[in-house]
């Protein structure tokens, strides 16, 4: 015989299915009604007020008070996401440092801070990091997020230290900057925000390219990240060209740094400003670095064809460099290509991780209500 005070699957999935519309809402508009959930939702009043007393009795939601407006009728009760329901984190791990933010579930951001390099073990860094910003917040951390400079093997879920990379994140592992750490390369996170909230919201396919102190592809079909097996794809520094690789070309080209496969972005960035002011010797400077970019670009075009190639990072998205990889990649690529400049400019990095964490948040409050 079956239990009868156990829900059934199909209940028990409708449920979920409604709890999560809810919560979904109060994520985007904070504020709302049981009123304002029916009619947006489309569920039944009866159906949102069970799931409405569902989560407020689990704690992820609270009453904050009535509707004042003075109109007849029932008085319409308010409701939020409750103070302590939880909290997401995201870092943003590089040569600079550790960039690192707190929010509540709904994305209102509660805390930020950034360390310089002091030397330790970035393992230890990071971990420390994470540690301060998780300490004495409302609520549990549901979820946490880093973002490295690195591939990331998506297997294992660690780092992959590339040959001659100056990055120091080649020592993390993600089960040693705690469990269940949410870890990827920044190309990607900067990708995923571009795909949420910036230019790449409408393609059905897009490349993002990151020219800054390193060089690395982000590419997008559908919805579907392209990792690699190794989670290697899109690293385009170690492309050959002409017998070298493309960031060793670049080095060559007077934009490497002694660190090299890095760039020295303040060359770039000099080389920029000197030819928007008529430097003859900087603007020819701009359009080697433009044509050199651009081959590579052309090359994902000719074996992807997406549907546009977005430039981000430090120095990818400055108009002058835009406007020279396209020149660039509309003279090698077999098709029309749209090449623009990415729209998350300020670190999209960690926006992307910010927008991973709470995707993994916010699921995580809503399997710990369906435990309740």
């Amino acid at each position: 015989m079956s239990d009868p005070d156990r829900p059934l699957p199909r209940l028990a999935m409708l449920r979920a299915m409604t709890d999560r519309a809810v919560l979904d809402h109060v994520f985007v508009h904070n504020r709302t009604t049981r009123a304002e959930l029916a009619a947006t939702t489309g569920i039944s009043k009866p159906t949102i007020s069970e799931s409405v007393r569902r989560l407020e009795t689990a704690g992820a939601l609270r009453a904050t008070g009535t509707d004042q407006t003075g109109r007849r009728g029932r008085i319409a009760t308010f409701y939020e996401l409750a103070a302590d329901a939880g909290r997401v984190v995201a870092a943003e791990v590089n040569q600079q440092g550790i960039r690192i933010v707190t929010t509540d579930l709904t994305g209102e951001v509660l805390a930020a801070d950034q360390h310089a390099p002091d030397g330790r073990p970035m393992t230890t860094a990071v971990r420390a990091a994470l540690a301060a910003a998780s300490d004495g917040g409302p609520g549990p951390v549901r979820a946490t997020a880093v973002s490295v400079a690195n591939p990331v093997d998506p297997v294992t879920h660690e780092v992959v230290a590339l040959p001659g990379s100056p990055f120091p994140e080649g020592t993390i592992r993600a089960g040693e900057v705690g469990r269940d750490v949410l870890l990827d390369n920044d190309v990607n996170f900067s990708a995923l925000a571009e795909r949420r909230e910036g230019a790449a919201r409408d393609a059905k396919s897009f490349a993002y390219v990151y020219v800054g102190a390193g060089l690395g592809v982000s590419l997008y079909v559908g919805d579907q990240l392209v990792r690699g097996a190794h989670g290697l794809a899109g690293e385009i520094g170690y492309l050959d060209s002409s017998g070298t690789t493309l960031a060793e070309a670049l080095a060559g080209q007077g934009f490497g740094r002694s660190d090299a496969p890095s760039l020295d972005v303040d060359a770039i960035l000099t080389t920029l400003s000197r030819a928007a002011s008529g430097d003859g010797a900087a603007v020819e400077r701009l359009r080697l670095l433009g044509a050199t970019l651009g081959r590579a670009v052309a090359a994902i075009c000719t074996i992807v064809d997406p549907d546009v190639v977005l430039l981000g990072g430090p120095a990818g998205s400055r108009p002058g460099l835009v406007a020279e990889i396209r020149r660039a990649v509309t003279a090698a690529a077999p098709g029309p290509v749209r090449v623009e400049a990415g729209t998350v400019t300020d670190s999209a990095a960690l926006r992307g991780a910010l927008l991973s964490a709470l995707d993994h948040g916010r699921d995580a409050l809503l399997a710990a209500v369906a435990k309740s």
